[in-house]
């Protein structure tokens, strides 16, 4: 018995076909073990066993991942390289095709017999610089997969590219040496040293204002800028690979316009004449200036900083000088005008400014005429001497020149008293003056200049005569008579004296006095109205009547007087009693006298009074109760009976005595 070479056996299932023992190959075998049972054979002299394949092995790639490089210029067709993957089986079971499951993206494809891996198209690394395949061999029953990745290779087939076709910088002009102004890029899409961009310059900058960063790309200035020495820069720069690749490009430099230029003036002064008359926008002047920047930085705007106060002109953007109010000689004849200029240079930069001085000298025009400045009123006293100056006229002119001359003329009815002067305005006393006849003139004064045409104004001055004492007050009548009762309160006015003064002021003013028949002072006149009064209390029965001597004198330096006389005659009132001046009286009858009735007494009393006032009654009224005694209204005492001296021998009569005035005032009572 021979154990079979396990070579033959090449899965767990072997259609036992034939079977060859050679005793070479194993003489020591001496069993086979076939589908888990061990085959004895006979060990005849030669025996040969024919094995039938069955499909039962995968093909298998040599590895399972392979990496593969290739350069990426390859084309559409080229082979790569042959994948291949064996059987164990044989015949049509080892028959192994090839196929590519994923990964191609449309660049390869594998020949399904031969195994031949061909790029499709051609290769782009910077499109795409890997791949990972995988690929799969299959028998027909039976497959395996392999991964195949392939990196792509690069190739020096690209130039750097700028980032822009063209390079356009805006750099202030004032931008310090040895800044950072720009930076250009350039990519390569190679990679390695192929995809490494250096950058230079051409022959552009000859004078080497700019410096470019061979690695970076970045632009310094060199040196100061200046916009108005040169505006712009264009340079090419040059992008070079490590592969020796190169590409340029343009690059613009645009110097900005910085605002370092103050405007200038064409002349710093500006001097000119016009008419005061100008009309109102009318051009005087054009000042002009001019700005080495560009831009807002050279607009100018002019202004009028100084010496025109009342804004007569205005300045116009482009520097033309003109009048805004009408311009008046006479008013300000000269204007010293300072005009500022400054451009308009945007926030935040600096404005500069620049200064001129504009003088305008106004030509005059007679527009003016004369202007009084005298006073409109003058006073002369009425004794002034003829040919006095008794007043000066002045008047000027504001314009100049002959139409500032002045001459005098006077208009009016009064030519006969006034004169005045042409030259010198001075007015004269031609004629004698009376105030009392004309207390003031009013003179019409002309004031004429001698412009072309002449212009004239005119003046009413009043002339006013002051008074002179040389009118004596004169009383409105020289006596007055007048009646008042004696009882008349102190205080009390009686009457008014008049006078007049045809002066005025002090020589024209009264007063009165009463120098004489006042020698008790009994009245008082108000020395400035006239008005008599009663001063004391009166009496007529002490002193009936007054003849009062009252005096006017003015109030002149050297006063003048008039007097008049003023006779008060006191009427009576009623104000005494009845005086017995004898009483008591006593007398002496008979007793039984026989021829009654018969007078005894005359009772006499006395009555200051005047008139009824003063006339006298009489009664008994006491004493007489039997009857005895009567008593005429006149005062005569009757016995009217006999009388016992031994029944009586005294009587007391009571006799009352009345005056017959309107308020009656009896006497006191006497005692016969």
């Amino acid at each position: 018995m021979f154990w079979l070479d396990e070579r033959i056996f090449g899965q767990n299932e072997l259609t036992l076909d034939k079977v060859v023992i050679r005793p070479e190959v194993s003489p020591a075998l001496h069993h086979l073990r076939l589908f888990g049972h061990r085959l004895l054979f006979p060990l005849p002299p030669q025996v040969e066993i024919t094995l039938q394949d069955v499909n039962d092995n995968p093909p298998v790639f040599p590895n399972d991942i392979l990496d593969v490089t290739i350069e990426e210029n390859v084309g559409d067709g080229f082979k790569i390289m042959q994948l291949t993957a064996t059987d164990a089986d044989e015949g049509p079971n080892a028959l192994v095709t090839y196929t590519i499951i994923s990964g191609a993206d449309d660049s390869f494809r594998i020949d399904p017999e031969s195994g031949d891996l061909i790029a499709t198209k051609k290769l782009d690394r910077e499109r795409r610089s890997k791949y990972s395949l995988l690929v799969r061999a299959d028998d027909g029953k039976q497959s395996s997969d392999m991964r195949l990745n392939i990196t792509v290779k690069d190739v020096n087939d690209h130039s750097p590219k700028f980032s822009r076709a063209t390079y356009s910088f805006d750099i202030p002009e004032d931008m310090a040496a040895g800044s950072i102004v720009a930076a250009i890029l350039a990519s390569d899409s190679d990679s390695g040293i192929n995809g490494e961009v250096t950058y230079s310059l051409e022959e552009d900058d000859e004078d080497e204002t700019f410096l470019l960063n061979p690695v970076t790309g970045v632009f310094n200035v060199t040196r100061p800028l200046d916009y108005e020495v040169q505006q712009f820069y264009i340079l090419t720069a040059k992008a070079r690979d490590g592969g020796g690749q190169a590409s340029t490009v343009r690059v613009y430099f645009n110097v900005l316009d910085v605002n370092d230029n103050p405007p200038a003036f064409n002349t710093s002064v500006y001097s000119t004449s016009v008419s005061e008359s100008l009309p109102v926008g009318s051009s005087i002047v054009t000042v002009g200036a001019s700005d080495a920047d560009d831009g807002p930085n050279a607009q100018l705007l002019y202004r009028i900083a100084s010496g025109d106060p009342q804004s007569h002109f205005i300045i116009t953007k482009d520097g033309v000088l003109k009048t805004q109010k009408a311009l008046d000689r006479e008013s300000q004849s000269f204007y010293n005008l300072v005009i500022t200029v400054n451009d308009l240079a945007p926030p935040p930069m600096t404005r500069f400014t620049s200064t001129a001085q504009v003088s305008v000298i106004l030509l005059d025009v007679n527009d003016c005429p004369p202007t009084f400045t005298s006073q409109k009123m003058t006073y002369i006293q009425e004794n002034t001497p003829v040919d006095t100056v008794v007043f000066a006229v002045h008047a000027s002119d504001s314009d100049s020149g002959p139409n500032s001359y002045v001459e005098y003329s006077l208009r009016g009815p009064f030519s006969n008293k006034f004169s005045i002067g042409t030259i010198d305005g001075d007015v004269r006393l031609v004629g004698e003056l009376d105030r009392e006849e004309l207390s003031n003139y009013t003179l019409t004064v002309v004031a004429t200049d001698k412009g072309e045409p002449p212009l004239s104004s005119t003046m009413d001055v009043t002339m006013v005569v002051l008074d002179v004492n040389d009118n004596t007050p004169s009383f409105s009548q020289n006596i007055y008579d007048i009646e008042i009762e004696e009882n008349t309160l102190t205080g009390t006015d009686v009457i008014q004296v008049f006078a007049t003064d045809a002066d005025e002021g002090t020589n024209g003013q009264i007063r009165f006095s009463i120098p004489g028949g006042n020698t008790n002072s009994d009245f008082r006149i108000d020395s400035v109205t006239g008005v008599i009064s009663v001063a004391k209390q009166l009496d007529r029965e002490a002193r009936s009547s007054y003849s009062l001597v009252v005096q006017a004198a003015d109030r002149g330096s050297s006063p003048r007087t008039d007097q008049a006389t003023v006779n008060i005659v006191l009427l009576d009132v009623n104000d005494c009693s009845p005086v017995f001046e004898l009483s008591p009286y006593t007398i002496g009858v008979q007793e039984n006298l026989e021829n009654l009735p018969t007078n005894i007494l005359q009772v006499v009393a006395r009555d200051d009074d005047q008139g009824a006032n003063g006339q006298l009654s009489y009664m008994l009224s006491g004493g007489n109760d039997e009857g005895a005694f009567s008593l005429s209204s006149s005062g005569q005492l009757s016995l009217t009976q006999t009388v016992d001296r031994e029944a009586r021998s005294r009587y007391v009569l009571l006799i009352t005595a009345t005056d017959s005035g309107e308020s009656r005032r009896p006497s006191p009572s006497w005692t016969v």
